[in-house]
């Protein structure tokens, strides 16, 4: 069996991270709501020996299919999702939070007579202590099937990839999963299934299914423990059923992948702290689907799927990830934040004919809105320098809680970056003494601005340099993405 490293070197999970944005990814399956109701536990019910919970807190967050969905569209992918929801609060409330996801377009299956699926999590200390499940396991009806099936067979729907997320609450009989498998054939779309059904013949022919070692179990009726033996298994059950990988999450163990050839390859897990498996099933399938949508190698996709997987668990309640997440964990080098060194760089790359950009900004928990502005940045100049704020600079913008990550993970993240050059700190409010020592070619900046009203736009464009100004991903900003990014 082949051991592969823990993690993807730096130069490969950026090019991951690169390829998948913008890809469009569909999912179908159970959506559901997650709620979370927070509070602390003082003393116990005199009518039963049970704690009371003096509530404090309530919120909401997608779960499940819709889960999926959240983490995709929080690593770049353009999502096509749909799921079977009622006519009642948890579906208003299901539709408000997808609502405010970019790149996301919900289309729901209206069961007027099912209740949307709603979990409610008790917590208390940061730990559970009650789950209420409100749900309807019945198949929605062969009309709303067939209405599915003409969607994706409409003749503008194209996917790069197709996602079957599976919790066994009616959105996918077996019938449905196999219509779905053998539409995507047609136009050679790979299909990736997070399974709940215990009968395989529902997924014959998928690409991939990412059962976890306890479903592989109880589709095999018989406990595993050895790795050597879930390879044997799992590639059995690829075999029988004519899928090309099945990919077995093992939790601290890491990841499994077996294909019908007897092929198996282990990825070791993380060393990381568990804070809450919620939802780490929904990272892999996400992560491992937005790579192979990016056409990234289905071993490279596992490793970053893993480093993923170990991240989403050390965060309280059902979590999703941003890129620079991803970078940090990784581990990249901090780059030299010395101005003399830049400056007599710049000197150099101007000798060869170079052309030099700037941009500025905090990048705090980079995001795609950031990786978009800064590759289109690198797009307009030979070498790009990131003005970064330092975090004094970012604290006296954006207020005491600020940043998020500190000016060396965040410098380290940024020069990590394929199309970024260079990395330097400023303590200022504002970049305008940093512009005047680089005097760039090019200055750019992202948002709705008028070129005349950028710091620097008078000194570039008094040599005669160019203002460049780049539109934005209107829905992604750090704040929003840490309010919805976990609870």
């Amino acid at each position: 069996m082949l051991r592969l490293p823990l993690m993807p070197q730096i130069p490969e999970l950026i090019s991951a991270l690169s390829a998948f944005q913008n890809r469009s990814v569909c999912i179908i399956g159970d959506v559901m709501l997650d709620r979370y109701i927070s509070g602390h536990v003082d003393r116990i019910s005199p009518e039963a020996p049970i704690p009371i919970l003096s509530q404090t807190n309530s919120q909401n967050v997608p779960g499940g299919a819709s889960n999926v969905a959240r983490n995709l569209v929080h690593i770049g992918c353009q999502v096509h999702l749909h799921g079977a929801i009622g006519q009642d609060d948890a579906a208003e409330a299901l539709c408000h939070n997808l609502s405010a996801l970019p790149q996301l377009n919900f289309e729901p299956v209206i069961c007027a007579d099912r209740p949307t699926t709603l979990k409610t999590r008790f917590m208390s200390s940061g730990q559970q202590i009650l789950r209420l499940d409100h749900e309807e396991k019945t198949p929605i009806s062969p009309t709303q099937q067939k209405d599915l099936l003409t969607q994706l067979n409409r003749s503008d729907a194209h996917y790069d990839i197709i996602i079957l997320s599976d919790y066994a609450k009616g959105m996918l009989p077996p019938s449905l999963c196999q219509d779905i498998i053998l539409t995507a054939q047609k136009t050679d779309t790979k299909v990736i299934i997070d399974p709940k059904a215990s009968d395989l013949s529902a997924y014959r022919g998928a690409y991939a299914i990412t059962p976890n070692l306890k479903e592989l179990q109880a589709i095999l009726s018989r406990p595993l423990s050895a790795l050597d033996d879930i390879a044997t298994a799992a590639s059995e059950l690829a075999r029988d059923y004519d899928i090309q990988h099945i990919i077995v999450t093992l939790g601290g163990r890491g990841m499994l992948v077996a294909c019908a050839s007897d092929e198996a390859v282990h990825i070791p897990g993380h060393p990381c702290t568990v804070y809450d498996v919620s939802g780490a099933g929904d990272t892999v399938v996400a992560l491992l689907s937005a790579c192979l949508a990016g056409d990234i190698p289905l071993h490279q996709a596992l490793q970053t799927a893993n480093l993923a997987a170990s991240l989403v668990v050390s965060k309280l309640g059902t979590a999703s990830l941003c890129p620079g997440e991803l970078i940090l964990a990784a581990q990249p080098e901090l780059p030299t934040l010395d101005i003399t060194s830049l400056l007599a760089q710049i000197s150099a790359w101007r000798d060869n004919g170079q052309t030099i950009g700037f941009t500025n900004g905090c990048f705090d928990l980079l995001h795609p809105g950031h990786m978009h502005i800064l590759k289109q940045a690198a797009q307009a100049t030979d070498r790009l320098i990131i003005g970064l704020n330092s975090d004094s600079s970012v604290a006296g913008l954006k207020g005491p809680d600020r940043p998020l990550h500190s000016e060396q993970n965040r410098a380290a993240i940024l020069n990590a970056l394929e199309w970024v050059d260079a990395v330097i700190l400023f303590d200022d409010d504002t970049p305008k003494a940093l512009i005047e020592a680089i005097s760039p070619d090019v200055l750019t900046k992202g948002g709705d601005y008028r070129a005349e009203d950028i710091i620097g736009y008078d000194h570039v464009t008094g040599y005669g340099g160019h203002v460049h100004i780049i539109d934005t991903h209107s829905l992604y900003s750090t704040t929003s993405f840490n309010e919805m990014a976990a609870i």
